[in-house]
């Protein structure tokens, strides 16, 4: 239900996140920016003029202003616009306007300070330079998870008073029950298969997975890859050989994709380093097990809910997936501490706990 709510200031939302391909960074931004609408606080989104998402861009009522876009638009025009308004400014996709004080900067991890040589050079430059300053100016940090906070007072030191957890919620997928012949993809959902979603980052870890799945022996599963390639990654180092039974997938709608969550026999995800990892719960909602590493983020957030492994090592991924693949734990022995997980992760929690930061 709607609520009409009052601010001491104008909050101005840099919306700048409609104009970016959607991954986890995005995702957070538009699903706490649509429940913070809904519930009637009055806040001014705003963005370039070059928006992807139209549809999120109407439901928001997003004015466009000035004539630039990217972070030049975020420097100039942006920064700007606030500075007259006298608003606080909330940015949710880890970069803001350097020179404003009264603002709230969600940042995600940093991912681009520990491990610079996954990146761009360019792309590592301007983060380098960026994030930290913005961090040290803002009013307030909002963050993923306690193990990024942790990353962030260790790194850029900063009051860890200043930073506020607000997890990352779960998506509301319809389950999708019609028969699979009836989506493009149905000749792929009846293989047996075990699945990965991300965008094609190297800290995703593609390259011991695959390799990893190339010490299977069952010549029937298949391992599909579902994600986007960025400009901004350096390369993704894939291997060239053994890649009969991998399948990489691009461009996946949402309804697409929550039939690869139900059909697959294992969701895998192998990362070195995440904030959080969306895709994780995603599956867990849709009682897919998960094999995942064994990196402190996944171990704070899922606990005992799936199986772990330790990224370096192929023969340990491998392990994991045949372990899993050959004991599955039962949806009744998981249920409860599915239940224990998934509650802590809502979107409607995360953008009341948002709301907080703004008095």
């Amino acid at each position: 239900m709607k609520e009409e709510r009052t601010l001491k200031r104008p909050i101005i939302v840099n919306a700048r996140f409609l104009t970016q391909s959607v991954t986890g960074v995005q995702r957070f931004a538009i699903e706490v920016s649509k429940r913070l609408k809904r519930m009637g606080v009055p806040l001014i989104f705003v963005s370039p003029n070059d928006i992807k998402n139209l549809e999120v861009a109407k439901e928001l009522e997003v004015k466009i202003i000035g004539p630039f876009r990217g972070h030049l638009w975020e420097q100039v025009t942006l920064q700007l616009y606030t500075k007259l308004k006298g608003g606080t400014l909330v940015s949710f996709c880890n970069t803001a306007p350097l020179f404003i004080k009264d603002q709230i900067v969600t940042v995600h991890d940093l991912s681009f300070l520990r491990h610079p040589d996954w990146f761009s050079k360019r792309f590592s430059i301007v983060y380098s330079f960026l994030v930290p300053r913005i961090i040290k100016r803002a009013k307030r940090v909002l963050t993923v998870s306690e193990f990024s906070k942790k990353e962030i007072v260790d790194l850029i030191k900063v009051d860890e008073n200043k930073i506020e957890v607000v997890y990352n919620g779960i998506t509301s997928f319809a389950i999708q029950d019609e028969p699979l012949d009836s989506t493009e993809y149905g000749h792929l959902l009846k293989e047996a298969y075990i699945l990965t979603v991300s965008s094609h980052h190297p800290r995703k870890n593609f390259k011991n997975l695959i390799e990893a799945f190339s010490l299977m022996e069952d010549p029937t599963l298949k391992l599909y890859v579902i994600g986007d390639f960025n400009k901004n990654y350096s390369n993704v180092d894939i291997p060239n050989a053994g890649l009969k039974n991998v399948v990489f997938l691009e461009n996946i709608g949402d309804q697409d994709l929550v039939r690869f969550y139900q059909n697959a026999k294992l969701f895998v995800y192998p990362s070195f380093y995440e904030g959080f990892g969306i895709p994780i719960i995603e599956a867990i909602s849709m009682e897919t097990m998960c094999a995942v590493s064994d990196i402190p983020v996944f171990t704070e957030l899922f606990e005992a809910s799936v199986y772990y492994f330790d990224p370096s090592s192929k023969e340990s991924i491998a392990n994991s997936i045949q372990y899993a693949l050959s004991n599955p734990k039962g949806i009744s022995e998981l249920q409860e501490v599915r239940e224990t997980i998934l509650k802590k992760f809502s979107w409607d929690r995360s953008a009341k706990k948002v709301l907080e930061q703004f008095n």
